[in-house]
Order: C-alpha cells, then sequence, then structure tokens
C-alpha cells in the first residue's frame, strides 16, 4: 500500500512517500500553505500523481488533546476528506519537526537548505511512525 504523509504548518506543508511495500519512506517537494481549499486541491494532485493509497495527517497532540494549529488542521483535515476518495488517517506528530531539524544538522544541511527540507523531512518522520506502528499492530494479532 503506497501512502503520502503530510505535515500541515502555518506556511508549507511538508510531504513524503511510502513504496507499495511501506518499507521506504522519501521526502517530497512541500507545498505552500494557502489555506484548506486550495491547499486540499494540490494534495489531491500529489496524491494523483504519487499513485498513493491513504494519507496519514500528523496531529499536533498535546496532554490536553489540543495543539497549536488544530483549528487549521481541523479544516484541512474537513477539506482533503471531501476531495479524496482514498482513506485518510491522522497520527500525533509530537517532536517530528525537532527531529528532523537534528537528523538535517547531523547530516550537515544548515541554514536555508534545512529550511527548506525541514517539512518534508517531518513529514518523512510522521510515515516512518505511522508505518512502524501499522507494522506492530499486525504483529501483535498474528
Amino acid at each position: 500500500m503506497r501512502w503520502l504523509a503530510l505535515d500541515v504548518g502555518a506556511k508549507r506543508v511538508g510531504v513524503a512517500s511510502s513504496n507499495d511495500d511501506e518499507t521506504v519512506v522519501t521526502p517530497l517537494r512541500p507545498l505552500v500553505y494557502r489555506g484548506p481549499e486550495a491547499t486540499a486541491e494540490a494534495v489531491v494532485r500529489r496524491v494523483t500523481e504519487s499513485g498513493a493509497d491513504a494519507v496519514v495527517v500528523g496531529v499536533p497532540l498535546t496532554r490536553s488533546g489540543h495543539g497549536r494549529g488544530m483549528r487549521r488542521i481541523e479544516a484541512f483535515l474537513g477539506a482533503i476528506r471531501a476531495r479524496l476518495e482514498v482513506p485518510v488517517e491522522t497520527t500525533d506528530e509530537r517532536g517530528t519537526t525537532r527531529d528532523a531539524s537534528e537528523l538535517l544538522a547531523q547530516a550537515g544541511v544548515g541554514g536555508r537548505r534545512r529550511a527548506e527540507a525541514i517539512d518534508s523531512t517531518a513529514a518523512q518522520l510522521i510515515l516512518e511512525r505511522h508505518l512502524a506502528q501499522r507494522r506492530s499492530t499486525r504483529d501483535r494479532r498474528r
């Protein structure tokens, strides 16, 4: 099953894709966030281009259950769910931007290049974690 992951920010939406076997996750070019409706249309195009079978959106949760940007995320989720025929799931994205920044720094990516790569690297981490959780759940059922 091929997945597309989204890390929705106020300015950009990080994007990452998996292969059909759910074993390799690749960060893709981010989208510019232009409000829920316009951005949802851009996501529909990406889903079609990538041949994704499902989408996972990182949701910024806190201990209280609500994170920064929740209204933006909820509006965006409503817009993409209304347009997509593939399943749209959500997952906790806590710490992915920080972890993405650390990974890029360790790889020697700095300055402007890091700023351009951070959103899709965070989407990559969201998808890797989501797929690992799916595998773990499948393994427990066996």
